[in-house]
């Protein structure tokens, strides 16, 4: 095979070779005969139309497919480094699930698209993942799905890709990972484009169960874990001040009859903010923050279905923010249809008396405190 493109030039005293080869059906036969079609192509990638890449690239891939894993691993390693591979047959190698044929494709290829490498890494081994760690840049689509599904040694390897891109989503996630493994949440720290109030910003968005194990890492390196402590503290204040001020806003526009609170909660299904829904339902309804991050945390609809109806949210509004919610806790549709099964039970008489005996409780725990 030649070892890059290159005009045609053996084509013509090739072709004998070619038809007897293609008449014969032994394993040894079928390898001279991806050897030799893939010298066809790499001597004359230049010159063929897509139509006639495309060709080669299914003739190519029925070979690889009659070869043995050790001929599939000599022909990926030789065509990984090549721009002109048929992106067929760069995909066919790269999903092989002997990571001694896909492991080159998926560190050096050119030729497979970032969707591409989403998907393999969706779907294959750790060892597929950690080849794809080692490819010189790394999207932050592909980085998001490495930080999902990644081991130990997958997150270590992104981490210190220095060539790999994060999305704010994809940088949660890896953080949140990394507070089991120390020393990835340190070299995460050390990166030129992660300055601590960027990872910062990321911690302040953890759940109670990542905050807790955050906050035990102090022992372990306190200058390192303190300062990300405080600093995600600090932009978590100005986060909620940000928050209730915009609310708040919107809350005066709601009783200007300038907006409504279906359409607000629509927006904010459609921008993906439950943190925006959970606050303007703490201040239309003036029910405790920590009720409303309860109930809508719960994957039991009643407690929000009550809240909902009391407000009198519409069915349409209620549908959305029961999809928004079944993301975040990552549920089913049927759960979906549930609640919209329960909201249509509840009556506004039914859920205030429900909410009036939640407000006694309330006081009189909070009476008891004092």
């Amino acid at each position: 095979m030649a070892g890059e493109c290159s005009p045609k030039g053996r084509q013509t005293m090739m072709f004998d070779r070619l038809i007897a080869l293609s008449q014969e059906k032994s394993s040894e036969k079928r390898r001279d005969l991806l050897v030799l079609i893939s010298e066809l192509f790499t001597d004359g990638a230049e010159n063929y139309t897509d139509a006639e890449t495309r060709l080669f690239g299914d003739i190519l891939c029925r070979l690889v497919d009659q070869v043995s894993v050790d001929v599939r691993a000599q022909f990926s390693e030789q065509m990984a480094p090549l721009s002109c591979t048929p992106h067929a047959v760069a995909l066919r190698l790269a999903w092989d699930e002997e990571l001694s044929v896909s492991g080159v494709m998926l560190e050096q290829s050119d030729v497979l698209t970032d969707v591409d490498l989403r998907n393999i890494a969706g779907s294959l081994s750790q060892g597929h993942l950690l080849a794809i760690t080692r490819r010189k840049e790394l999207s932050e689509m592909v980085t998001q799905v490495l930080a999902e599904r990644g081991n130990a040694e997958v997150l270590e390897g992104v981490t210190r890709n220095e060539r790999a891109r994060f999305s704010d989503l994809g940088l949660k996630r890896l953080a949140t990972r990394s507070l089991d493994y120390p020393k990835i949440l340190k070299a995460l720290s050390k990166r030129a484009d992660m300055p601590a109030e960027r990872l910062a910003r990321a911690i302040a968005a953890f759940d109670a169960e990542a905050r807790t194990k955050l906050e035990n890492l102090v022992a372990a390196s306190p200058d390192f874990a303190a300062l990300l402590v405080n600093e995600a503290a600090g932009i978590a204040r100005q986060q909620k001040q940000e928050l209730e001020k915009e609310i708040t806003s919107l809350v005066r526009r709601i009783g200007q009859r300038l907006s409504t609170l279906d359409e607000a909660i629509d927006a904010f299904a459609r921008d993906d903010r439950l943190d925006a829904v959970a606050e303007l339902l703490v201040q239309v309804s003036g029910l405790e923050e920590s009720h409303i991050a309860n109930v809508l945390n719960h994957d039991n609809g009643y407690g929000i279905a009550v809240v909902c109806r009391s407000l009198s949210i519409g069915d349409k509004a209620y549908l959305k923010l029961s999809q928004l919610r079944a993301k975040h806790l990552r549920l089913e549709a049927a759960a979906i249809d549930a609640w919209l099964a329960n909201y249509a039970e509840i009556d506004r008489q039914a859920a205030d008396r429900a909410l009036y005996f939640h407000r006694m409780r309330m006081a009189v725990l909070n009476a008891e405190k004092r």
